[in-house]
């Protein structure tokens, strides 16, 4: 392009994964009360309107790069669900909680930086609530597996099924926020084998 004018139009191809890339590293590095679209579009070497552009404002920007991370937990959730009657109930369990911290990890600091933002905030709960999403649609996956585990009669039939997927859910999210928070995270925090080993006397069958 002669003498540097940007193109006119539609935005090049890797743009939106430029600013996906930038966002996340720049959140990584100072934190949400810092992050701008003017930061990020520097930083990913693009014209701050292609920004508007593929994510429409920055709470479009921050739930798309949750969203890039979303495969993790959907590959957790297909997992758990194939073994469903297969292997050992505990490994199954820990398998899932380990996957699930992974994905919380990957995100906790972008929810960190909502949160931080009474704006963003408020405008998050509001699309969670109209779009009828939000985090307790992740619990869905892990009650149907334990929901197939109680029908082959592995677990107790009395399983409270939604009241346990949200005991999994919350210690893979907890122990996320530790190492999040803390450098030496497992020090004092049990192991996601442990919570499972706390849970499975509420789960057997026998």
């Amino acid at each position: 392009m002669a003498g540097g004018t940007r193109r006119r139009g539609r935005p090049g191809t890797g743009v939106r994964e430029a600013v996906l890339a930038a966002t996340e590293a720049l959140i990584a590095e100072t934190g949400a009360v810092r992050l701008s679209t003017k930061e990020i579009a520097s930083r990913a070497a693009v014209a701050e309107s292609s920004i508007f552009y593929h994510f429409g404002d920055r709470l479009g920007l921050l739930r798309a790069v949750v969203h890039e991370h979303l495969p993790v937990y959907s590959e957790a959730a297909a997992g758990i669900n194939e073994r469903a009657g297969e292997g050992s109930l505990r490994d199954n369990l820990v398998a899932l909680l380990d996957s699930m911290e992974a994905y919380y990890v990957r995100i906790m600091p972008v929810l960190s930086a909502v949160q931080a933002d009474g704006d963003l905030r408020n405008r998050l709960a509001e699309r969670t609530r109209t779009a009828d999403a939000g985090p307790r649609r992740g619990l869905a996956p892990i009650a149907a597996y334990l929901r197939k585990e109680r029908d082959l009669g592995r677990v107790r039939a009395d399983l409270d099924v939604d009241a346990m997927a949200l005991l999994v859910v919350g210690a893979a999210h907890q122990r996320a926020l530790y190492r999040y928070l803390a450098e030496d995270a497992d020090a004092g925090t049990a192991s996601s084998t442990e919570v499972v080993d706390a849970l499975m006397p509420s789960l057997r069958a026998d």
